[in-house]
């Protein structure tokens, strides 16, 4: 059984959505793979290697595996998996795969989970690996489309030309989790006005997105791009690519949680050096692949 789950791209609110304010988060038209087959053992074969149940190598599917299992026991099982999405770029890889093996374990053991309940399992993997999450991404990957978060409201958007820029450097949504509720602990009163800021974004932004206000659009982009950095959350890598874009006139920010990952750009853009992705919004949730 194949499932397949796809990747996300925060349009605005990374880091604020975790303490309560708003985000705009839609899923990408890059997918993660999982093939579950019945075996005498669990095998788990990825890009990162082939293991057993591994908590250090495949942390996320291994948790998947764990969780599912106390809704049916499983005695064997083989995955594979693959994927569209570069690992801890900032594209929700790791909620992707989540939801993905969740998904094809479903229909290999025919429990029939519901979305909310795939959406719930991958949740509790979330927080069984980062200790903290806003549970975003794993909506994201689980449901498609465009969201207004935390209340779950879809956002329709324009035809908007988007593309994203990996850094390179890897991006560890845990890591950075932490280091943001570390400076929150230590600056409370101030970090939560940064937050406030970023909320009052997210919400200016659903009118915006709608229309293709790219006036609009692009002082938020990079209204939003300084707040993060104020957060702790950019790094040299993520500042030259945006500081080279900016002397294109084109806004960019951060999108997941930072430290390295990916940028975002609005516009079409093809940056000598980096591997660009154009990126289409509104894609299809979590899904079964016929072979």
């Amino acid at each position: 059984m194949i499932a397949s789950a796809p990747g996300k791209v925060i349009l605005f609110g990374e880091h604020a959505v975790v303490y309560g304010r708003h985000a705009i988060v839609s899923a990408i038209n890059l997918r993660c793979y999982a093939k579950a087959e019945k075996f005498s053992d669990v095998v788990i074969e990825s890009p990162l290697g082939k293991t057993s149940l591994d908590f250090d190598v495949h942390p996320y599917v291994s948790y998947a595996i764990k969780r599912f299992s106390e809704i049916k026991p499983i005695k064997g099982v083989y995955l594979k998996i693959w994927s569209d999405i570069p690992i801890a770029s900032g594209l929700g890889s790791s909620s992707a795969v989540t939801v993905a093996v969740l998904k094809s374990l479903d229909l290999l053991f025919e429990t029939n989970l519901s979305r909310e309940e795939i959406f719930e399992l991958a949740r509790r993997v979330e927080l069984d690996v980062q200790g903290i999450g806003s549970g975003t991404d794993p909506f994201i990957s689980t449901y498609g489309g465009t969201w207004l978060i935390p209340e779950r409201e879809k956002v329709s958007i324009g035809n908007l030309d988007l593309t994203v820029i990996y850094t390179g450097k890897a991006s560890i949504t845990s890591d950075m989790v932490r280091k943001v509720a570390s400076l929150r602990e230590k600056y409370k009163d101030v970090v939560e006005r940064v937050f406030d800021a970023i909320d009052a974004i997210s919400l200016k932004s659903v009118d915006a997105l709608r229309s293709c206000d790219l006036e609009t659009l692009s002082f938020l982009v990079r209204t939003n791009q300084l707040l993060l950095k104020a957060l702790g959350v950019s790094c040299r890598e993520i500042d030259e690519i945006v500081n080279k874009l900016e002397e294109l006139g084109i806004p960019a920010k951060i999108t997941g949680a930072g430290g390295g990952g990916s940028v975002l750009a609005l516009g079409n853009v093809n940056l000598e050096g980096y591997r660009c992705f154009n990126v289409s919004l509104n894609a299809e949730g979590v899904r079964e692949e016929k072979v």
